[in-house]
């Protein structure tokens, strides 16, 4: 045989075999539909999944949309959507009103709403990179705090910040609903408000471009008693979960897969590059890599999520929201068979 037949011939064989690989592979492919509220720092560990090839390594076909908070939690008992990573009080307040909605994980855990307070309050009141947490507490003392709205986890969180330094929230300082991160960081710029909280890279923005003192870099722990706060958790129906095992492992092997790559110094710089390309290049580069290098802080090893650290969620959001629960509800709202599972196995 001439080699340039056995060429062609190994060359036709090929194309046989990838193309009946691919096909296979095509019917393997299991699609997943998750929802957020944004786009945003919070969800990268979902975006580096997508763009690094995890999902595809693992036979998932992601259909990642926005659409409103409110609407996203609806969508997933309603079977519309399948995975909501939101905060931990949307999950609970869905579990106990006896839906099936369960928590399987978690992508952030800190408590990643930042304080940032105007330079000039911070230089009036002596603040700066030495002050203890004790000194930062009780400079909210009279401020203006600016916070999305009522009830949300940057209102909860001025409350709860309040009362660690004693102070009473209705009368020792004054809480503004202001909207989101455009709205506040107007606010802050023609000095409305003293003080904001919100995520990065909000809080960059505010240091960054218009003198802001980070008051409490909630990202990077600043707060020891919210140490391992499951910020962002990962909530479907437990129907959904256990209707097929192995796709439910699979997110989740494809998240600790992008979780750990964020955190390789060998991948780190090609994974950023990647998820800014394909996902966050609407920011000013020099701003995400700011937000990116303070927010990668808040991101656990894996997604594994222990019912220690969702009673910990439960006895805060006791603490500052209208809504209770019993620490029960902790064990209730788990299912973590499939995360354990597949987390052991890599």
């Amino acid at each position: 045989m001439k080699l340039t037949d056995w060429i062609k011939g190994a060359t036709v064989a090929a194309a046989c075999l990838l193309g009946a690989g691919g096909m296979a592979a095509a019917q393997e492919m299991k699609t997943v539909r998750i929802a957020t509220s944004t786009t945003g720092m919070l969800y990268v560990p979902i975006y580096v999944a997508e763009s690094m090839g995890y999902f595809d390594e693992e036979g998932i076909d992601l259909e990642l949309q926005t659409m409103k908070s409110s609407a996203i939690m609806a969508a997933v008992i309603g079977g519309d959507v399948d995975i909501y990573p939101g905060t931990p009080a949307a999950a609970l307040r869905a579990v106990s009103a006896g839906t099936d909605i369960r928590i399987f994980g978690t992508l952030v855990t800190q408590y990643a709403s930042n304080v940032v307070l105007s330079g000039s309050k911070a230089e009036e009141l002596g603040i700066d990179e030495n002050s203890s947490f004790e000194e930062r507490v009780a400079a909210l003392e009279g401020l203006t705090i600016g916070v999305t709205g009522a009830g949300s986890g940057t209102h909860q969180l001025a409350l709860y910040l309040l009362r660690e330094a004693g102070l009473n929230p209705d009368s020792d300082a004054t809480i503004v609903f202001v909207g989101g991160s455009r709205e506040i960081l107007a606010a802050f710029e023609r000095d409305r408000i003293d003080a904001f909280i919100l995520s990065n890279p909000t809080s960059d923005t505010a240091v960054m471009d218009q003198g802001g003192f980070l008051l409490f870099d909630m990202a990077g722990g600043a707060v020891e008693e919210l140490q391992n706060y499951p910020y962002i958790t990962l909530d479907a129906r437990g129907t959904w979960l256990e209707e097929d095992p192995e796709r439910s492992k699979a997110i989740v092997r494809a998240l600790a897969k992008a979780l750990a790559a964020i955190k390789d110094p060998e991948q780190a710089d090609e994974v950023r590059e990647t998820v800014y390309q394909d996902y966050l290049s609407q920011f000013d580069k020099e701003l995400f890599e700011a937000a990116w290098s303070n927010v990668t802080q808040a991101y656990p090893a894996t997604p594994a999520l222990t019912e220690e650290m969702l009673g910990m969620a439960i006895e805060y959001l006791n603490a500052v929201s209208e809504d209770k629960y019993d620490k029960s509800l902790a064990e209730t709202a788990l299912m973590t068979q499939f995360t354990d599972e597949a987390l052991a196995s890599q």
